[in-house]
């Protein structure tokens, strides 16, 4: 059983040697614990620091990308490595990484594919943030709504998957990952979990990715409305078709009471821009679909080729 740590960073001399060099090398259940980093264009000695950390694999961006696209390269060489599990830890060193082995432990024993490190369920943790944790838990609360699983923490950055899992991501938007991944995987059928970890917070440490609190908001409101229209494209175009069919309806109704009296073309043009919307959820629906049976088809032939690749070192094992 093989686990890669992927650490994604970006300008984290000070702490990345550390995180790395408190990553556990021997956890029960694992044979092999590889270390991957992922520098996204980092200007300082991130790298330098990563290797004297004892990095066993670093993979670097030539200009900052963002943590999402950090991330997905992280999931593609994690693949290529063979990885069975694969822990993703901030290189902040604010989580602590002596926790990988309680993080895995649902999915050695088969009880889930992806498991959550989460810094709130046991409660508010220190020195956090007011306006950090207030955003977390509103966001925390949309995505628990969207896929109908309660959630305490959907932005950490510190969690396992398991190879299934791993094949199954597909996170498109660059700017971050987190709530993304678990809306594409829990609508693929994953089963996620959360287990409780500890947290350290600066109060001096400016955040990579929340550099500005209502920018960071509507990018992820952006993400998470473009995730679901993805997965369920039906529901969200029928939702905005209602929106439209509804005013229209209500235009009209408004004109005959003579409460307000509204252009007929605007009404009209409401009620048919509700039907477009209706059809438009119809053809995202069978493209979508297809795009689905295209992904699950380049996974399989994607594990047979694995297989064969690995039946034949077997067998030049055997010979040798």
């Amino acid at each position: 059983m093989k686990l890669v740590v992927l650490i994604p960073a970006y300008n984290e001399e000070s702490n990345i040697e550390k995180v790395i060099q408190n990553i556990p090398r021997k956890i029960i259940g694992i044979g092999e614990v590889k270390v991957l980093v992922v520098n996204d264009g980092s200007t300082d000695k991130t790298i330098d620091m990563a290797i004297s950390g004892g990095a066993d694999r670093i993979v670097s961006h030539k200009t900052n990308s963002g943590v999402g696209a950090a991330f997905m390269t992280g999931v593609r060489n994690a693949i290529g490595m063979n990885a069975d599990i694969v822990v993703a830890v901030d290189a902040d060193s604010q989580f602590d990484s002596k926790q990988i082995h309680e993080l895995i432990s649902p999915i050695l024993n088969n009880q889930a594919d992806v498991v959550i490190g989460s810094r709130f369920q046991n409660g508010k943790p220190k020195n956090i943030p007011r306006i950090k944790h207030f955003g977390n838990k509103i966001f925390t609360r949309i995505v628990s709504g969207l896929v109908q699983q309660k959630f305490t923490d959907t932005q950490t950055g510190f969690r396992a998957y398991s190879k299934e899992a791993l094949s199954n991501i597909s996170v498109v938007n660059d700017f971050t990952y987190t709530q993304e991944v678990l809306i594409d995987l829990k609508f693929k059928g994953m089963q996620i979990v959360e287990v409780p970890v500890s947290v350290i917070y600066d109060d001096k440490r400016k955040s990579r990715v929340v550099k500005n609190i209502f920018n960071y908001s509507c990018r992820v409101l952006a993400i998470l409305i473009r995730t679901l229209v993805f997965h369920r494209p039906l529901f969200s175009f029928i939702v905005l078709g209602g929106i439209f069919c509804g005013g229209g309806i209500l235009a009209k109704l408004l004109t005959i009471s003579s409460i307000l009296n509204v252009n007929a073309s605007l009404s009209t043009g409401l009620i048919i821009m509700g039907g477009v919307s209706f059809m438009m959820g119809l053809f995202a629906t069978v493209v979508f679909n297809r795009q689905s049976f295209v992904e699950k088809d380049l996974r399989q032939y994607l594990e047979k080729l694995s297989a064969l690749e690995q039946e034949k070192n077997d067998e030049k094992v055997i010979e040798s």
